[in-house]
């Protein structure tokens, strides 16, 4: 049974009150008491050791399901951005081949339009056909002014390549490209004389302060309309203009 004493001159003396005796200085255990104390120490430091060894195998097994499942992560989207990447080349691909088969198709239906009006030569006539160009009054009214005006514009009707087995929205559509594409630095538009295009009446444009100080320098595109002209079986396009046209070259004449 272990014993609390305090350490004398000459040697250990038994205290009355026990391990709270404020003399007590040493416990004297028996030898089988030391044991066991020893035994519990060890039994204590395996299972604090068993509980960082299982603590340590969580963490690293909670660190490979992490990593793991970066990876795992990282593979998947890995495989969709390649899937991605595949599916944007494969519609690319198609792009393209719509792109370059509707160029041939508008090519052949220019030179089988240019071939039905017999224009020569069927590969370079533009397959625009100026029908008409006439000098009209136009009345208009300003801010400043309740009396109407008058100006002198021009009313021009080209036809298109364009049969009316086109619709009005692809006839519209490609009109407006083929007149307007400027691929090559000019307009289609520009080879009868027409400079400038704009959306809109001619009062309208009046108020553009660009075009009111270089009236004499642009030939204005106004208010584009479409017709379908089942006579001649192709789609026109009809607007007017601030000036007369220039010469018109035979690419885009009849004769």
């Amino acid at each position: 049974m272990s014993e609390f004493v305090k350490k004398t001159i000459m040697g250990y003396k038994s205290v009355s009150d026990g391990q709270s005796d404020t003399e007590c200085t040493h416990v004297i255990l028996t030898k089988q008491e030391y044991k066991q104390l020893l035994d519990e120490i060890s039994e204590q430091d395996k299972t604090i050791q068993n509980i960082r060894t299982k603590a340590k195998q969580k963490i690293e097994y909670v660190q490979d399901n992490a990593r793991n499942r970066v990876l795992e992560a990282e593979l998947n989207a890995k495989n969709k951005m390649s899937e991605m990447q595949d599916e944007l080349t494969k519609a690319v691909d198609e792009a393209n081949y719509q792109i370059n088969l509707n160029k041939t198709l508008l090519r052949i239906s220019k030179e089988r339009a240019n071939v039905d009006r017999s224009l020569k030569p069927k590969k370079q006539h533009t397959g625009y056909l100026v029908i008409s160009s006439t000098e009209k009054e136009y009345k208009f009214k300003t801010n400043t002014s309740a009396r109407l005006k008058t100006a002198i514009l021009w009313q021009t009707v080209i036809q298109s390549r364009y049969s009316i087995d086109f619709s009005e929205e692809q006839a519209k559509k490609q009109i407006k490209e083929d007149l307007f594409n400027n691929d090559d630095n000019s307009w289609l538009i520009g080879k009868i004389g027409i400079t400038a295009n704009f959306d809109g009446k001619y009062e309208e444009l009046l108020k553009n302060i660009e075009f009111r100080n270089n009236m004499q320098n642009y030939n204005v595109m106004l208010e584009p309309t479409f017709r379908a002209n089942y006579k001649s079986g192709y789609w026109e396009i009809i607007f007017m203009h601030t000036k007369s046209l220039g010469i018109i070259p035979k690419e885009m004449r009849f004769r």
